[in-house]
């Protein structure tokens, strides 16, 4: 009944996933093949009767995903009886397979899949019609062979070659167990080590996944941990290539966010545990870089954020996962993939970081702008120095200090030219810092005529924007700019010359200090 049991299970998955997830070629693929990998063990003959579906005579539960509607799509076609030999044809199951998903339950139409099956033959199954004399002996036990059937028995034959040829990547759904676990994480990776056939993992697998997440429900995340580290252990030391594929696929069935983070969290929780939580992070690759990165977001210290930032830095699935975020349509993780791409310097990541850039929250174009300085690429500030005309004025006082900090020989000439045309007062200061940070010859220039006296009529500087450019000529640290200071020292306007008195007193006190 084993055999049999997870027969049906996968060959019920298929159905659905072709009739409900057309598109998913990977994961039908995967299906396909776990139908092919356990028919190897033996004959398997499905049966419906009284609405309910049975393999090899014993009833198949109704709960497990993919039965009601494999047994619904029989009885609408008028099958009574699906045989597979010992060791099926994979053109052959899926062709058989693509016929029932084409029945519609709520229009029975019998003949529609004698016609799908009739064009086709097969010589490791056959169908058996629901008004068909019942045969005396399951002819898939004896592994039909080529003769023509009797209509009532018509045959199903590989024509996909296509998608039976196709790479073997993609997910692989394999189906919950029914009831509880009874055995522990040590003890079920026990049996796992001493399984002896693909059937008798897959069952296991099963328990294993459906056992790390009651693991996970119940608040116990070290059996989580223990499970998906003794699999992966397993998962490498396989030889088979089915025995390994039935890893692969429950592992990737395994990487979801209820486990993954409560492994991830075992990083500050229990961090002699590194070494497990690693491989297993390592393992799940991008999934397992999205539950670092959510448990970094809510990081309560300082020393907690420093261990995950720098595991997040040694996984390959990080940058991936960070660029995937940028699209996330709640504001604020983009914003922080934005920044944690900027503390990787990410450069895989540029183009993403400045279509940021266009981001319809300042919040999030902000972080973009401050990750593309860290990026220190050509094209990453040229980014950011088109950023000064940003819509938003606390964009554009970001990017002002952003570019002056970061050292870019043209700098100076952007901030010059924005400062002309900003109609904000407080970007406008800003800028008048900035250029302070830069101290090039251009820039000094400027920041004395921003800092002397309106000449003329007509006063058009304010206060507030001499005191700004004498703090930038402080910045400097220049003999121009020192002589410049002391000329204001004398300034009619008496802000700025206690601007003048207090940078110069504070200049003094820092070159005194040994």
């Amino acid at each position: 009944m084993e055999l049999s049991a997870t027969f049906v299970r996968l060959f019920a998955r298929l159905v659905w996933l072709l009739v409900h997830d057309e598109a998913n070629v990977n994961e039908q693929k995967m299906s396909l093949r776990g139908v092919v990998s356990v028919g190897k063990q033996g004959a398997v003959r499905l049966r419906v009767a009284d609405d309910a579906l049975y393999a090899d005579d014993e009833l198949v539960l109704p709960v497990l995903s993919g039965v009601p509607e494999l047994t619904a799509r029989m009885r609408a076609g008028g099958v009574r009886e699906l045989e597979f030999a010992k060791r099926p044809a994979a053109g052959e199951v899926l062709a058989l397979a693509r016929a029932l998903a084409a029945v519609d339950p709520e229009r029975p139409a019998p003949d529609e899949l004698d016609r799908r099956i009739a064009e086709i033959g097969a010589k490791s199954l056959r169908v058996v019609r629901a008004d068909a004399a019942p045969a005396e002996t399951p002819a898939a036990a004896a592994e039909p062979s080529s003769p023509p059937a009797p209509a009532a028995e018509a045959q199903v034959a590989p024509a996909v070659a296509g998608l039976v040829s196709q790479d073997t990547g993609g997910m692989f759904y394999q189906f919950s167990s029914i009831g509880t676990v009874k055995d522990s994480p040590d003890a079920l990776l026990r049996r796992l080590a001493e399984s002896g056939s693909p059937a008798e993992t897959i069952r296991l697998l099963d328990d294993a996944v459906a056992l790390a997440d009651t693991a996970a429900r119940q608040g116990k995340p070290l059996a989580v941990l223990d499970l998906l580290r003794g699999m992966i252990a397993h998962e490498a030391s396989a030889a088979d290539p089915d025995v390994k594929r039935a890893y692969v696929m429950a592992l990737r069935r395994s990487s979801k966010p209820l486990l993954l983070r409560a492994v991830a969290a075992q990083l500050t929780q229990a961090p002699e545990r590194r070494d497990d939580v690693m491989a297993v992070l390592v393992r799940m690759g991008q999934d397992g870089a999205e539950a670092v990165i959510d448990q970094l977001t809510q990081a309560q210290t300082n020393d907690d954020r420093a261990v995950l930032f720098d595991v997040l830095a040694q996984l390959e699935g990080s940058v991936p996962a960070l660029v995937a975020m940028l699209g996330d349509a709640r504001w604020f993780v983009a914003r922080n993939a934005a920044d944690l791409l900027g503390e990787l310097k990410a450069v895989s990541a540029e183009g993403a970081l400045v279509r940021l850039l266009r981001h319809s929250d300042e919040r999030v174009r902000r972080a973009a702008t401050n990750a593309l300085m860290q990026l220190g690429s050509e094209t990453a500030r040229e980014a950011v120095r088109e950023a000064v005309r940003d819509r938003s004025p606390q964009v554009r006082m970001q990017a002002a200090f952003a570019i002056a900090a970061n050292g870019d020989p043209k700098t100076a000439t952007t901030l010059i030219t924005a400062i002309d045309v900003e109609e904000d007062t407080d970007v406008q200061l800003a800028m008048l810092l900035a250029l302070g940070r830069v101290g090039t010859a251009s820039a000094v220039e400027r920041l004395i005529r921003a800092a002397e006296p309106e000449r003329g009529f007509f006063k058009k500087k304010s206060t507030a924007f001499r005191v700004a450019a004498v703090q930038a000529l402080a910045e400097v640290k220049s003999p121009l700019s020192e002589a410049v200071l002391k000329t204001l020292a004398s300034d009619r306007e008496k802000e700025v010359r206690d601007t003048v008195a207090r940078l110069t007193q504070k200049g003094r006190r820092s070159s005194s200090v040994p």
